[in-house]
């Protein structure tokens, strides 16, 4: 796909998740579109770092978790590089993609963070809720026919 040419992935697992069904097709749009933001920002492609997670995998990363699931688990989020951005652009980063995209439909829910866990760095976080619907269980009966 020509658009991935603005993304990169930080080793061949998260390549091959993005490419797997388990990757919410709606988190790729807005993965796709903030790897596009930038690249117009940082003159170069949008890192992801982390995709599917394990149970176990997250418990590593929040041992004090109360046992709540993440949306990592269920192919609905992504982490991305923040480095070759200054503090403020990787804000404006989120702001815009909170503006675009709203989480669960809502206005005011985030869609995007920029945050630190556990010291493994700060880095942009995309999730999309869970009943955001996928092309595989949506039946489009106003759109016109394609001929």
């Amino acid at each position: 796909m020509q658009a991935e040419r603005y993304l990169e992935f930080k080793s061949v697992r998260q390549l091959l998740e993005w490419q797997r069904s388990e990757t919410h097709p709606a988190l790729q749009v807005i993965v796709l579109a903030a790897a596009r933001w930038h690249w117009l920002a940082a003159a170069g492609p949008a890192v992801v770092t982390a995709l599917l997670r394990t149970p176990r995998e997250q418990k590593a990363i929040y041992p004090a978790s109360s046992g709540g699931r993440s949306p990592h688990e269920f192919g609905r989020a992504a982490d991305l590089r923040v480095s070759a951005l200054t503090p403020a652009q990787a804000e404006s980063w989120a702001d815009w993609i909170n503006s675009a995209f709203a989480y669960r439909g809502r206005s005011g829910l985030m869609t995007a963070l920029v945050h630190e866990v556990g010291g493994r760095g700060r880095h942009l976080h995309v999730q999309v809720g869970p009943g955001e619907s996928s092309p595989e269980s949506e039946v489009n009966t106003t759109a016109a026919p394609v001929v």
